[in-house]
């Protein structure tokens, strides 16, 4: 392989170069050459008219409340509140809700571990303690 090199190397250099020349020429030569003329008809009847978007408007109007109704039950609305428990760790009180307040609150303490409460409307069924509320009330904030 050596002596192949040796022998014909420069000549296989200025062979790649010369393809590499030639493929940036065809390629710029692509990239900037005005469109012919039968080209740009092509390109005009494939432009819809009006009557073509006025259609695909109505139709994405009519999805509209479908795609509201589905957003509306997503889960979008947080509030954490970090705090110190009583016995002095750590904890926190995260609020996770959709747009009508469906959700619920998790909560954390060293002495309790992890709780889970439902949220509906914004309230819950089960009594929040007082930073459980405070998160409720961040992640309330963000939907007005």
């Amino acid at each position: 392989m050596q002596a192949l090199w040796a022998e014909h190397g420069f000549y296989l250099w200025a062979l790649t170069t010369a393809l590499v020349l030639v493929a940036l020429v065809w390629l710029g030569w692509n990239a900037f050459v005005q469109p012919s003329e039968a080209e740009t008809e092509e390109t005009a009847e494939a432009v819809p008219d009006s009557a073509a978007l006025a259609q695909q408007l109505s139709e994405l109007a009519e999805g509209v409340p479908l795609m509201q109704a589905s957003l509306g039950r997503t889960l979008q609305f947080v509030g954490l509140e970090r705090y110190v428990d009583m016995t002095g760790a750590p904890a926190f009180a995260l609020a996770v809700a959709n747009g009508r307040g469906d959700g619920f609150v998790l909560s954390s303490s060293a002495r309790g571990g992890l709780t889970a409460k439902p949220l509906r409307a914004w309230n819950s069924t089960v009594v929040l303690s007082a930073e459980e509320q405070l998160a409720v009330t961040q992640a309330r904030e963000q939907w007005v």
